[in-house]
């Protein structure tokens, strides 16, 4: 039966104090979107057979998912997360899921305020799996996430035809 281990808020996450395996290894993806560090495919968040669901009802998988995170987030200015609670449950399978219920600030390109353009809330939910791969952050890959987001109100800030309002997968466009 899948057993809530812990539930932590984002100061503890980002904080001086100890973290799960788990916990480390979502820190660090979070900091690599935050700071927009998208570039260096160096460590290798997610496993080949990956499935990512968007919050369009858009599937990408393996190989095509950090690529489109690079297109999404290359859409913005700048981004900031305040990570809210971050609950980990640990499954029978050996997998473990993440619930992180989170704040999403968001600048759009040419916006240099210090207040962000827009904040949404947001909820990712994920099932993390420990792998040999090798360039992966403590041993440790997604295998499958779901974003829920409501991108509806960047409409007023962003144009409909970029890439986080795509309603099909922009590789296949499927």
């Amino acid at each position: 039966m899948p057993q809530i281990t812990s539930v932590i808020t984002g100061a503890k996450l980002f904080g001086d104090g100890s973290l799960t395996p788990a916990q480390r290894f979502y820190q660090q993806y979070a900091s690599a979107i935050t700071t927009k560090n998208l570039s260096d495919e160096a460590i290798q968040f997610y496993a080949k057979d990956a499935v990512f669901h968007n919050q369009n009802g858009v599937d990408y998988s393996g190989t095509q998912i950090w690529p489109w995170i690079v297109k999404l987030f290359g859409q913005f200015g700048k981004i900031s997360h305040d990570i809210l609670k971050l609950t980990e449950i640990h499954n029978d399978d050996g997998t473990i899921e993440l619930v992180s219920q989170a704040v999403r600030h968001i600048w759009v390109k040419g916006d240099n305020n210090d207040k962000p353009t827009i904040s949404i809330p947001l909820s990712m939910v994920c099932v993390i799996s420990c792998t040999d791969e090798p360039q992966t952050e403590g041993g440790m890959q997604f295998k499958e996430v779901w974003l829920y987001w409501d991108t509806y109100k960047l409409l007023q800030h962003l144009s409909p035809d970029l890439v986080v309002f795509s309603l099909r997968n922009i590789f296949t466009q499927e």
